[in-house]
């Protein structure tokens, strides 16, 4: 569980089974690497790394085969083409008993896309950076997507326990079961997968038990059954939401965009208790009014508790709607934010004094900068193609960053919670560029490094990662 999953070698793996045929190294780095204009040789000896030594693919002469691996019949899979992205979450641990609850040992989660695999983790459930990785690499896969799971009873609370916030509405294969095919609560995906009549491989691979799951789960919908109708699917025993409680109804959550942005919760005094930020405000600010409130964390319940009224903003990016969040928090200090709970490997230690961070901005421009100095948010600077935005970028690094004034000085911008940015950096390594522009001699030095970004056309890939240029 621990050694790491080559999505490489996966897509070749079904690449391979799609077409039939053994593929050229040349070919196959194209369709797994998108990696074009290379020779047989170099393109052998990347896809060797990338695959990582997996015994499902072998090279021989000038192509490459699947060994040992069983032809699958075709089968009809996602007629419902407006599915969002699923996580198929695959718990295991000790089972709860009537003295102890459910302990979890590992996790490893998978992000699908219709048929296509686009993002994998997993690993035990460890204290200290290792855990704190795993577990925000889970947070950022969750973001936007159905999470599935084949869950043990009490292994739901476990996961939610562990990543210190409820799921979204997860779809859990158990209970449709219980409910669709009469097995009894206490059954587990062998045994699910042997009823429903689908081949059962006994392994440790996290890849294989997410392709169980999956299976079960297109086994148990219904013909033009979507993600949506399932997580829909009333629990038994949950009692009802009591919206008379608050100002608004099921209806808002409705109508929020599915966008990022911030959410502030309020009490019936007006006191502002909580704000947050999401990459999808529906999907987070509906994930706190589940029906089934057995489930629901403590911290949250209380928060529910009370609850009022909901305003929202939406965001240009997550990006942005992290810094509103910090500043929000830092300038009106809500009661249940105060106690939020730090990973130490993103915590006081990583207070930022000086940062500029980059990421991809709308057309017509390329770039948005941002620029922190000593917990403030200096300034937000669209950069155009032809270096537009460049001079005022200069003008604050030479008034802020690298001008040192003799007396005080006011500096403008919100303040920030930079325990806040600290932590999200470090979870978004792979989607922003972010430096100390004081780690260079000047503000021209700085722009020189922000020009030559501009002559390679971006410093992010057409996804949005970030390409590390030296």
């Amino acid at each position: 569980m621990n050694r790491p999953v080559s999505l490489a070698a996966e897509r070749a793996v079904r690449a391979l089974r799609e077409r039939g045929r053994s593929i050229s190294s040349v070919e196959l780095a194209r369709t797994v690497l998108s990696l074009t204009a290379m020779d047989e040789e170099t393109a052998t000896q990347l896809l060797e790394t990338a695959f990582a030594g997996d015994s499902r693919l072998t090279y021989g002469g000038d192509s490459w085969w699947l060994e040992g691996v069983p032809e699958q019949a075709p089968v009809e899979r996602y007629s419902v083409t407006d599915d969002p992205d699923r996580v198929l979450l695959f718990v295991d641990g000790e089972p709860r008993t009537r003295s102890k609850p459910f302990t979890m040992t590992t996790i490893s989660a998978l992000r699908l896309r219709m048929d296509d695999v686009v993002a994998a983790c997993g690993g035990d459930v460890v204290e200290g950076p290792a855990g704190s990785r795993l577990r925000r690499a889970i947070l950022e896969m969750l973001e936007g997507a159905v999470p599935v799971l084949h869950d043990p009873p009490g292994a739901l609370q476990a996961v939610e326990s562990w990543l210190r916030r409820p799921l979204t509405a997860p779809i859990s294969l158990r209970r449709i079961a219980q409910r669709r095919e009469e097995l009894p609560a206490r059954h587990d995906l062998e045994q699910l997968s042997a009823h429903l009549g689908l081949e059962w491989r006994e392994s440790d691979d996290p890849l294989e038990q997410a392709d169980a799951l999956d299976a079960c789960l297109e086994a148990l919908r219904k013909p033009g059954e979507s993600l949506h109708d399932l997580r829909s699917l009333p629990r038994r025993g949950a009692p009802p939401i009591d919206w008379s409680r608050y100002e608004f109804d099921a209806a808002l959550l409705r109508s929020l965009p599915r966008v990022p942005g911030t959410y502030r919760f309020f009490d019936r005094d007006e006191q502002l208790i909580y704000v947050g930020k999401s990459k999808n405000l529906r999907d987070r600010v509906a994930s706190y009014f589940r029906e089934d409130i057995m489930r629901r964390p403590e911290r949250v319940q209380k928060l529910l508790d009370r609850l009022y009224r909901i305003e929202f903003d939406a965001a240009g990016s997550d990006l942005e709607a992290m810094l509103r969040e910090a500043e929000q928090i830092r300038r009106d200090k809500p009661s249940e934010n105060v106690q939020r709970r730090i990973d130490a490997d993103a915590g006081r230690g990583a207070r930022l004094h000086s940062i500029l961070i980059l990421e991809p901005a709308e057309p017509p421009a390329v770039l948005r900068a941002y620029m922190i100095r000593h917990g403030r948010l200096i300034d937000r600077v669209k950069i155009g193609p032809r270096g537009g935005g460049l001079k005022r970028i200069e003008r604050v690094l030479d008034d802020y960053f690298f001008f040192v004034p003799s007396g005080p000085t006011t500096v403008e911008g919100p303040d920030l919670d930079v325990e806040i940015v600290a932590r999200w950096l470090a979870s978004n390594r792979d989607s922003v560029v972010a430096f100390d522009p004081t780690d260079l001699k000047s503000a021209k030095e700085v722009i020189e490094r922000l020009r030559w970004f501009l002559g390679q056309g971006s410093p992010f890939d057409a996804d949005g990662s970030p390409v590390f240029r030296r």
